[in-house]
């Protein structure tokens, strides 16, 4: 008697044996299923934990904030007060030598600009850096 095997061709039989590991697929998947959900409840769990002990600590530090003031020198803003953050200054010529040199301009457009600055130099107060020394930039000084 032949058996059933024997009457399959090779392909037939390299078909059914692929068929029955592909059947078994599902049973190992589910067995697995068990692990990566208490793999992702524990994840949550420490997230949870890691997210309240995260807000206590910012509650905490709020309730010991330091006393601060606005900074007087630049008005709370933080930027150079000299400067007004542009980092250089324009260097003005006095009202006398501004006027003497609109009057000595020969056109109308030369009169206008005669008595703008001309020169301009690096902010001394900041060293270019725009920010206000006094509170570095941050617009408020720390009370002791």
């Amino acid at each position: 008697m032949e058996s059933e095997k024997d009457k399959m061709g090779w392909r037939e039989q390299y078909v059914n044996v692929k068929l029955q590991k592909q059947r078994r697929r599902p049973s190992l998947v589910s067995a697995a299923l068990p692990e990566t959900a208490a793999s992702i409840a524990i994840a949550a769990a420490v997230v949870g934990t890691a997210a309240t002990i995260l807000v206590r600590r910012t509650k905490a530090s709020e309730t010991a904030e330091v006393p601060m003031k606005i900074c007087e020198a630049c008005g709370g803003s933080g930027i150079c007060p000299e400067c007004k953050g542009e980092g250089f200054v324009l260097k003005r010529l006095s009202d006398e030598s501004a006027e003497r040199a609109r009057l000595a301009s020969k056109n109308m457009a030369t009169r206008y600009t005669a008595g703008l600055p001309k020169k301009w130099s690096y902010c001394t107060k900041c060293s270019s850096a725009r920010s206000c020394l006094t509170c570095s930039g941050r617009g408020k000084i720390v009370l002791l």
